[in-house]
């Protein structure tokens, strides 16, 4: 046996055919005969090695383990990938599944899928399926995985061909979009299995819906109808916490209909008394499907966020209901989530009450609505992005081999104005509400309320950078922070720490109990107080989320003395001023807060966007320059300043010379990846888990929403150097 190697190269190429034959013309055949696997790359939790029986290799994979290549395949418009596997000991749901995408890993299709009863360790099980080519410049991707529990469950992998599929018939296909039925929604049976996502978007055949909504919708959800599979659980979740981990937390909501929408009374966070999560709930639609005896269908997106915290995991539910006020039962399924530590699905069925009604203020709250989707940006999909640039290497964006796949919520590149955004994989197929998925800040938020926030309170007030902490954080006096400014807590500078290696403060932050205290008093006692001083502020960088918290009180102090006692930084600083005047959706409008009378909000963690909130948040920071209209919203030298435009005020080294940190924003050299002369200051903005906001100096912008804690950019800034050089005549 041998083992595949991390290191290994993971792009290979295939022939390129300029056209196919109608019999299937081979393009990769790979049995492993050779004994080696060289292109595929290993991941996942477990064995991926090359194992041989009576003269047979085959691609041994255990566990969790996953094995990807990526393939240039050009000529057909489309390939059947096809796979053999042969199982063992495999239980309940375990499944070796293999899959392929042609849009850079943003969608997959099963090709096969091997189950417990299909397990002899001997007997090969083959599948496949049709696969149409990626755009020109993207790979092919084919994942191996076994999705299992135990140490023997085993999957082999053998036999593995793509061969150009027979040119497409002038018959229309037949539907092969799957709804849940009407019999089950109306019946009694529980949810025994999850179900594609696409089960809870209409059908091919799907029409205008038959009735009406307008009330108040019910949603109770009973712990035995809840049924969840927890794929990661680093602190232990399901033991220690309450059983309402196992289930989302009952709402209610008004709800209008406007066209094919179906529009919630109220969006963004929603605290419920639930022990585990809070809630959010987006704009969904309606419809009618045929053989629903009269009834009009409502599928709905939703989110549950953990409580005090920001991991977020994104479902939807489905039900059908008349305009009289009946409804069936309503199938719900979470399939995703944006959590490093904190992984699972989650699928059941509801009990729902539908009370028909008129809704207050309902023509402002369509209207609304209707004024936010024709603002967005212009939205193409990534896979075009090749098309309109074609110097531009799209693989490189989100590759496999910077994001693994299986973590990815969604990605995308802002240019010249225009989005193209990478769709919202699940575990069970694409998400059906891309546009509505709630994405998490973690510490971009660091960024955009704590950065953003002080440059507002600059312009407003000016020297408000300059002011000393403990004059307006009582919990901070008498503790050392005597000369520490607002600016000097923003970089993370304030001379106080314990250890000034990597995430070693922050660590103890986390087991002191900071972020698990939900008042403002516990919170910023703990903060004032967890790190001790070390040297003069302004001097050196250690990365502290409390800062950012102290920040946060002391500038909420500030504006209450400036503009009244009921002020509030985030309400007054940005969501008034800033985010409705560039158009952020209401999703934006609440963050994290104590859950007590003071409701302090978090600063350095606890916002929600959609992706359209990214980009334009990205675009106004990096693109406009804090402005609108030629007003300037945030005090423009600082601004400057973040985004590395300022010779004169760079930041500090943030842990070493090739990353800065200032004001909020990172910063990293990208001369030595693009073979430049001179420093190319590349400013970015970063979150927990795996979240980048990359505003490069050419003006294109990529983020990516992952979970798997992986920061890998550079070849996205590479293959953008092809459009427009950032090297500025010194490389």
């Amino acid at each position: 046996m041998r083992l595949i190697s991390s290191a290994m190269p993971w792009l290979a190429s295939v022939m390129a055919f300029a056209s196919a034959s109608a019999g299937g013309q081979p393009l990769f055949v790979e049995d492993f005969q050779d004994g080696d696997a060289n292109g595929w790359r290993a991941g996942g939790d477990g064995a991926v090695e090359i194992s041989s029986y009576r003269g047979n290799y085959s691609l041994r994979l255990t566990k969790r383990a996953t094995a990807m290549i990526s393939l240039g395949v050009e000529g057909p418009p489309e390939v059947i990938v096809s796979v053999a596997f042969a199982a063992f000991d495999l239980e309940g749901r375990d499944a070796c599944i293999a899959e392929a995408s042609s849009d850079n890993g943003a969608t997959w299709t099963e090709i096969n899928r091997v189950e417990d009863g299909a397990d002899d360790g001997f007997t090969l099980y083959a599948g496949s399926e049709k696969v149409g080519t990626p755009a020109s410049g993207v790979p092919l991707i084919l994942r191996l995985r076994i999705d299992a529990n135990g140490d023997n469950d085993t999957c082999w992998a053998d036999n593995i061909q793509i061969a150009a599929a027979a040119r497409r018939s002038s018959t229309a296909p037949a539907n092969a979009k799957r709804f849940v039925s009407s019999a089950f929604l109306l019946g009694t049976e529980g949810l025994s299995d999850p179900v594609a996502m696409r089960a809870f978007s209409p059908s091919e055949e799907a029409v205008s819906p038959s009735a009406r909504f307008e009330g108040m919708l019910r949603v109770r959800v009973a712990r035995q109808e809840s049924n969840l599979r927890v794929l990661r659980d680093n602190f232990d979740f399901v033991a220690k916490l309450s059983p309402d981990v196992a289930r989302p937390p009952d709402f209610d909501m008004a709800f209008v209909q406007s066209g094919d929408a179906l529009i919630p009374k109220e969006r963004g966070l929603i605290r419920t008394e639930s022990a585990a999560w809070d809630i959010m709930i987006e704009p969904g639609e309606v419809w009618s499907e045929p053989g629903d005896g009269g009834y009009a269908r409502a599928s709905i997106p939703f989110a549950l966020q953990e409580r005090n915290a920001n991991c977020t995991h994104n479902g939807v539910l489905t039900f059908l209901f008349d305009e009289d006020g009946n409804t069936s039962r309503a199938a719900f399924q979470i399939a995703s989530e944006t959590c490093f530590y904190f992984q699972y699905d989650m699928w059941g069925v509801a009990v729902v009450e539908y009370e028909p009604g008129n809704v207050a203020g309902a023509e402002i709250l369509v209207a609304a609505y209707e004024a936010e989707r024709a603002g967005r940006l212009p939205v193409r999909p990534f896979s075009v992005l090749g098309e309109a640039y074609p110097k531009i290497d799209v693989s490189a964006f989100a590759a496999p081999s910077d994001v693994s796949p299986e973590h990815l919520t969604t990605f995308g590149v802002i240019v010249d104005g225009v989005h193209y955004r990478g769709d919202c994989p699940t575990r069970l197929g694409p998400y059906p509400f891309c546009e509505s998925m709630a994405l998490p800040s973690y510490s971009t938020a660091k960024s955009v309320f704590a950065g953003l926030g002080l440059m507002r309170l600059e312009l407003l007030y000016p020297g408000s950078v300059d002011k000393k902490v403990s004059a307006h954080v009582p919990q901070c006096r008498g503790k050392g922070w005597g000369e520490v400014t607002f600016g000097q807590t923003l970089d993370m500078a304030t001379g106080r720490y314990k250890s000034s290696e990597p995430d070693a403060d922050e660590n103890e932050a986390v087991l002191d109990g900071f972020f698990i205290d939900t008042s403002h008093e516990d919170k910023i006692r703990r903060a004032c107080a967890i790190y001790p001083k070390r040297t003069d502020p302004g001097k050196e960088w250690v990365y502290h989320t409390t800062d950012h918290y102290i920040l946060g009180t002391a500038m909420q102090d500030l504006l209450r003395r400036e503009a009244g006692e009921g002020a509030d930084i985030y309400a007054d600083l940005l969501v008034e001023p800033i985010w409705k005047r560039i158009g952020l959706s209401p999703v934006t409008f609440k963050t994290r807060r104590t859950r007590d009378d003071v409701g302090q909000p978090f600063v350095g963690w606890g916002l929600t966007f959609l992706a359209d909130d990214i980009a334009k948040l990205a675009s106004f920071i990096a693109i406009d320059d804090g402005m609108v209209n030629g007003e300037a919203l945030v005090d423009r030298a600082l601004l400057a300043a973040s985004l590395q435009e300022r010779h004169d005020d760079r930041g500090l080294p943030a842990p070493n010379e090739d990353f800065l940190y200032n004001n909020g924003f990172w910063a990293w050299d990208a001369a030595e990846a693009l073979g430049c002369n001179a420093p190319v200051w590349t400013p970015f903005m970063s979150g927990y888990g795996g979240i980048a906001v990359v505003l490069m100096p050419n003006d294109l912008i990529f983020y990516y929403v992952s979970d798997n804690a992986e920061f890998s950019w550079a070849r996205a800034v590479r293959a953008a150097n092809e459009q427009k050089a950032m090297c500025g005549g010194d490389g």
